[in-house]
């Protein structure tokens, strides 16, 4: 277990323009050998790596209570008013690996969240074990702005060629579609988007599970001029290999953009980092 006092980072550069800080309960992440790890950009983060292989490196002790102190000192009374809370829960680990089934670490984190509620709250995973939470969740929403957001970067539950998914993306259309049944916003994250078998029948699915889709590729939304740090994992040459190398390009992006916009709506589909960045109830939650 990792010591530490707080747990509220403070953001900087691609979520600095939507959320005041974001939370991890777990330190590097146990999806490192599932697709999502292939292109993650944590892994480029020297100071959560420490020269070490990509992977999960431990659990932090006592998040709820360092919740608990981080969100006093936030929100104490002062002069102005209490300070922001604007939460992206998670940076740089999912929180909803397989060590969060018997930890519950995420789950602590909730819980004390319904207590102590941040001003928006979105919930990005790549796994559907966030459906255990359902319940929880909903009682959280109805205190402040929380999303649940899944990435489902493509239509297929394997890509040819590449590593398996943290959970199959058909599995987690649905789970966004009983978040949204219960009234909790949704939102789906094709980022970064990955080759597409039936574009079409891929939107229609996102059209009734999911209140709002954020596109994004590689060549603008790693955090690097160009997309680099992709470049160097490799994983644009394992797309090519596997037959798929037009989907490096961004002229499929715009394909898809156009397709989504014509079966969501055009309000309903963000683009990069404005779309992660667009948080605040009364002008992101669009209905379809």
């Amino acid at each position: 277990m990792i010591e530490n006092k707080s747990i509220l980072t403070p953001t900087g550069g691609f979520l600095a323009a939507g959320y005041t800080h974001t939370i991890n309960a777990y330190q590097g992440c146990a999806f490192a050998g599932s697709l999502c790890g292939l292109y993650c950009y944590a892994q480029h983060n020297r100071w959560i790596t420490r020269g070490r292989a990509w992977g999960l490196y431990g659990a932090k002790r006592h998040v709820a209570d360092a919740y608990r102190r981080d969100h006093d000192r936030i929100k104490r009374p002062r002069q102005g008013g209490p300070g922001s809370l604007r939460i992206y829960m998670s940076s740089s680990t999912d929180p909803y690996i397989p060590q969060e089934k018997s930890l519950r670490l995420t789950r602590g984190l909730l819980e004390e969240m319904v207590d102590r509620p941040p001003d928006v709250l979105v919930i990005q995973s790549h796994h559907t074990l966030v459906g255990r939470d359902i319940d929880l969740i909903a009682d959280l929403s109805a205190r402040g702005e929380v999303w649940v957001s899944l990435t489902v970067e493509t239509d297929m539950d394997r890509v040819p060629g590449l590593p398996p998914h943290a959970s199959p993306p058909a599995r987690r259309l649905s789970t966004l579609a009983a978040f949204r049944a219960r009234g909790i916003p949704t939102q789906a994250t094709i980022s970064p988007l990955l080759p597409l078998a039936d574009p079409l029948a891929f939107a229609r699915r996102l059209d009734a599970a999911c209140d709002r889709v954020i596109l994004d590729h590689y060549l603008i939304g790693d955090g690097s001029p160009g997309g680099w740090r992709t470049r160097k994992t490799g994983f644009p040459e394992r797309l090519a290999a596997a037959g798929f190398g037009e989907w490096n390009d961004l002229a499929r992006l715009l394909e898809v953009r156009h397709l989504l916009a014509s079966v969501l709506g055009a309000g309903r589909v963000l683009v990069g980092c404005e779309g992660f960045n667009a948080v605040g109830r009364r002008r992101s939650v669009v209905k379809g």
